[in-house]
């Protein structure tokens, strides 16, 4: 592809991507500050520095510090990066984030390395890791101290080392993104039955339906294993459950619990949660991948400042889509059925999954989004339990792979692909969430967003 030609080195490309990437988020680490010491900030957050859901986090790993335990709703993995960063850092904005920052900036040499083993490709996995780089939604989760970013790192990670032929490696990284965050374990399954679909062979329909059958449940008993041996270290290191069963029992009643209403209206795309508070819009999962008629951009921390009567943001961590989640309409046309159709295929002995090429691709786009993005549709539209946007961060990356497989190998003229990479880019530009005021002079000067 012309664009790429330039890339004669892609693995100095993405050392290259990486570092940038890592230096970028450094550079507004500290952005926001607390006002307050940490002693101040525990069961307060208001002028703490908190950005988004570091309101939850930083407080319950302060008390961990005290030897409580705290926040045992989630996994305790990315707790105790954090806490031992502050341990090693220091309690400020650069130990709570470094985990994150790292882990998420480490997560596009992974993105290309699974890129380039599926297709073989180096273009292809260089144009999907820049997509993935260039998604503001994704950039500013990685940059502050919640769950996702590490967990996101190991389920790319393990889904790498698993296609790649390196079970045990890949099924302990799958642990470690589900000790970062239980919904993960979705996507852990899922990988695990991608790998039954490589490694299981049968004469007919049913021998290999009856093989997958064993080999997910042999692997995930593994994993659930190595799930419930990291919250019994943490249930014995701080006390917090005789055991580690009665700790995942809370987990699983604690989310199931998290349920909205539509007292106030239900469409599509939203519900309007009415409850004594007031009402709340509930963004459903059409509405994160529509371009028309969206969801409403969360703002997870912004500053808003007026001069000479206009305001401009010199701090906007927004959660917004970009286009290339648009672009999930087009794979369900090019991606999705394939992936399907390999699958079935498989199931009635016709033939077997491919593991390279473009229908590798479709399977494990395939795979990959019903273990994530397509399993809100039940739990949000028939359980009513709450979902938010920026779930979506799990699917990107591999979308970006199937975007980039369409653009790439399916006939697509290759000026689509600039033209995409450009509008991942220029989206970057206007909502990079920290802006000197160069930045918000270019923005002013072009008419755009500030």
């Amino acid at each position: 592809m012309r664009i790429l030609k330039i890339f004669r080195r892609p693995s100095l490309v993405v050392a290259a991507a990486t570092i940038t990437y890592f230096a970028l988020k450094l550079a507004m680490i500290n952005v926001p500050s607390p006002e307050f010491p940490p002693t101040d900030c525990i069961d307060q957050t208001a002028n703490c520095g908190f950005v988004f859901d570091e309101a939850h986090y930083i407080p319950a790993i302060r008390k961990m510090l005290r030897g409580e335990p705290a926040n045992n709703e989630h996994p305790p993995l990315v707790k105790y990066l954090i806490m031992y960063s502050i341990m090693l850092l220091g309690d400020g904005p650069v130990a709570w984030r470094l985990p994150s920052v790292l882990l998420g900036s480490l997560s596009l040499p992974v993105l290309y390395l699974l890129a380039r083993r599926l297709t073989g490709d180096p273009r292809l996995a260089l144009l999907a890791m820049s997509l993935f780089a260039l998604d503001v939604m994704s950039f500013n989760i990685s940059s502050i101290a919640i769950l996702d970013a590490p967990s996101l790192f190991f389920a790319l990670l393990g889904c790498y080392l698993i296609v790649s032929g390196r079970r045990p490696l890949g099924l302990l990284s799958l642990a470690a993104s589900a000790l970062s965050k239980t919904s993960a374990l979705l996507t852990a399954f899922g990988i695990i039955f991608l790998d039954a679909l490589y490694s299981s062979r049968g004469a007919g329909a049913a021998e290999r339906a009856s093989r997958v059958l064993n080999h997910v449940v042999v692997y995930g008993l593994v994993l659930g294993a190595l799930f419930t041996a990291g919250l019994a270290v943490y249930d014995y290191q701080f006390g917090a459950y005789p055991h580690p069963f009665a700790h995942l029992d809370f987990i699983l009643s604690y989310h199931s619990s998290l349920r909205f209403n539509c007292g106030g209206g239900i469409s599509l795309l939203s519900c309007v949660h009415r409850d004594q508070h007031g009402e709340v819009v509930v963004d459903l999962p059409l509405s994160w991948v529509m371009p028309v008629g969206g969801f409403r951009p969360m703002g997870f921390y912004v500053v808003s400042v007026a001069v000479d009567g206009r305001e401009h943001h010199p701090v906007l961590y927004y959660g917004i889509q970009s286009p290339l989640w648009w672009l999930f309409w087009i794979t369900i046309i090019f991606s999705l059925p394939q992936g399907l159709l390999q699958i079935i295929n498989y199931f009635r002995a016709r033939s077997e999954v491919p593991t390279g090429g473009s229908r590798a691709v479709d399977t494990l786009y395939m795979v990959w989004l019903f273990s994530n993005y397509l399993a809100y549709f039940p739990l949000a539209y028939m359980l009513n339990r709450w979902v938010y946007p920026f779930y979506f961060y799990f699917t990107v990356p591999i979308l970006a792979i199937a975007v980039s497989d369409i653009l790439l190998k399916r006939g697509v003229p290759s000026y689509v692909a600039a033209f995409t990479l450009g509008a991942q880019l220029i989206w970057f530009i206007i909502y990079y969430p920290v802006r000197g005021d160069a930045h918000i002079a270019l923005l002013r000067l072009l008419g755009l967003p500030a």
